[in-house]
């Protein structure tokens, strides 16, 4: 589905103006298909649609859709995306994950429905950089002045007469977490694409990257010989990524994550590979 001719001045501030600069840079779209969940106004959908790709958007709340001809359906990301295996080109899910409990589910989902070598781009708040792990470290929330999630402000209903629960950042996730999600749901990184620098993790990041860099290194030492039930060089690779993906300038200093990743694996394939990783003892 694609808009009508008309031009929209959506706001380039917060996340939007990355994802908008990003899309505007991909090669022409026309043949592919785009799903785009959660869609919200359409801002990303309309992005999208400008390259010449065929658009499928979903939300939870399909009204919220702004844009002349484009159509968003009724969906949860909690659920199944009502779209056919292996049928999707590329997949946003902006400001999404961190609204879920189940990730290693809804990654799955992302790759049943995306083509082998589709794109995947993910957007969410952070936890990793330098601000954000001191607030964190002081009261298990995101923002130092803000205090942690509580069911007065996590919470909301789809519907009046609905029992169903919705949650706000509840289950942000750290890099390292995801990162481990998307392997194991059969993702490699692309691109981690850099965002805006939170002033604050600027500055605590290049006081206290030297800390970083110790704690970094010395975790690798200490854990590239065990687990050697894993092949040493894959194992030592594995780890070493690890260390640098806590030490990047983007991790540290943007407060947003901005993700493409490829679907590499389909599930069973996933599994292989993760069994090749252990050398069975005969």
């Amino acid at each position: 589905m694609r808009p009508v001719e008309k031009e929209y001045d959506f706001p380039n501030r917060g996340i939007h103006d990355f994802v908008s600069r990003y899309v505007d840079g991909l090669p022409d779209l026309r043949g592919k298909v785009v799903v785009d969940i959660p869609c919200g106004d359409g801002r990303s959908s309309y992005a999208f649609a400008l390259k010449g790709a065929t658009i499928k958007a979903f939300d939870l709340y399909p009204e919220f859709m702004k844009i002349d001809g484009m159509k968003a359906e009724y969906a949860d990301l909690a659920g199944r995306i009502p779209v056919e295996d292996s049928s999707v080109d590329y997949l946003i899910c902006q400001e999404g994950i961190e609204h879920m409990p189940d990730k290693i589910s809804l990654f799955r989902e992302f790759n049943r429905v995306l083509r082998k070598g589709g794109t995947l781009i993910i957007t969410a708040p952070s936890i990793s950089h330098a601000r954000a792990r001191l607030s964190m470290f002081l009261m298990e929330s995101e923002l130092w002045r803000r205090t942690p999630p509580t069911e007065i402000d996590s919470v909301w209903f789809s519907e009046t007469n609905s029992d169903r629960l919705y949650f706000g950042h509840l289950f942000l996730v750290g890099v390292q977490h995801l990162q481990t999600i998307c392997t194991l749901s059969g993702f490699r990184i692309v691109e981690r694409v850099r965002t805006r620098f939170n002033i604050t993790s600027l500055i605590l990041g290049i006081l206290f990257y030297p800390l970083f860099a110790l704690g970094s290194l010395l975790a690798y030492s200490l854990y590239k010989n065990k687990n050697t039930h894993v092949e040493k060089n894959r194992r030592y690779a594995i780890l070493w990524d690890r260390a640098k993906l806590n030490l990047s300038p983007t991790v540290i200093f943007c407060k947003h994550l901005f993700w493409v990743l490829e679907k590499e694996h389909d599930e069973t394939e996933v599994l292989q590979d993760l069994k090749s990783l252990t050398r069975f003892e005969e």
